[in-house]
């Protein structure tokens, strides 16, 4: 059986920037299971949103139910929730969240800073199709239901080409960017080109970055053994902004 994932949701202190984590393609809310907490236990507000279609835990969930214009409505209201109780917001977000955190970072004045943590940004996943495999796997374990990987396969191409075209928007705003920048990256990432975090530095020329790399950490950061440190490198950039 498997649990469906709802938001998570800590308050904090309403004179900080409330913060928003956005979690991974195929990913829920567990992602940030430790990340919150830390964040919480430093005093910072956290809501962790679900994506659309990753409520769904079926083999075709994130394939067809939402896509990057649908997250992007997630994204955008999770901000508005955060600002009805504190003054500003920060976003934040691993993988794929970190795509949308960027354009949130770029595009929504209310706000202020935010960071990536393993973002396919300036190149995507090598991995995708078999990231998507994995889930599909998963989801077997856990119900019974086997994919039909052959039938969904368009799905998926579909679905990387729609997430290629979110970031192609990001990096073309990226210079544009004069808010604080937070970047971690995992030196043994399987699933990204680790370097991808370095070119994401090296485009964001108009805003102060705050460079992390992990060197024995894979992708999934936020749950990896160097989430520790990740944790207290994060509340260190937030604590700067006040």
């Amino acid at each position: 059986m498997i649990r469906i994932p709802s938001a998570v949701e800590y308050d904090g202190d309403h004179s900080r920037p409330g913060i928003v984590l956005l979690h991974s393609f195929t990913g829920s809310s567990r992602d940030m299971k430790f990340l919150a907490p830390a964040l919480n236990a430093a005093g910072y507000g956290v809501y962790v949103p679900v994506l659309r279609g990753h409520h769904d835990r079926t083999v075709a969930g994130p394939l067809l139910g939402g896509n990057p214009d649908d997250w992007w409505q997630d994204v955008q209201a999770a901000v508005a929730r955060m600002r009805r109780t504190y003054p500003t917001v920060a976003v934040f977000g691993l993988s794929l969240g970190g795509v949308l955190a960027m354009r949130a970072i770029a595009e929504l004045p209310d706000v202020v800073a935010g960071g990536v943590m393993a973002a396919p940004i300036w190149q995507g996943s090598p991995y995708f199709t078999r990231t998507v495999h994995g889930y599909f796997d998963y989801v077997q374990y856990y119900t019974g239901v086997k994919a039909d990987k052959a039938a969904l396969a368009p799905a998926i191409e579909e679905q990387r080409g729609a997430i290629r075209h979110l970031a192609h928007g990001v990096m073309r705003d990226a210079p544009t960017v004069t808010k604080p920048v937070f970047i971690a990256q995992g030196g043994k990432d399987s699933v990204i080109n680790p370097e991808t975090a370095r070119q994401t530095q090296t485009h964001l020329q108009n805003a102060p970055t705050d460079f992390h790399w992990y060197p024995d950490a894979d992708h999934i950061l936020t749950v990896d053994p160097a989430h520790k440190q990740l944790e207290a490198d994060m509340i260190a950039f937030l604590n700067r902004l006040a």
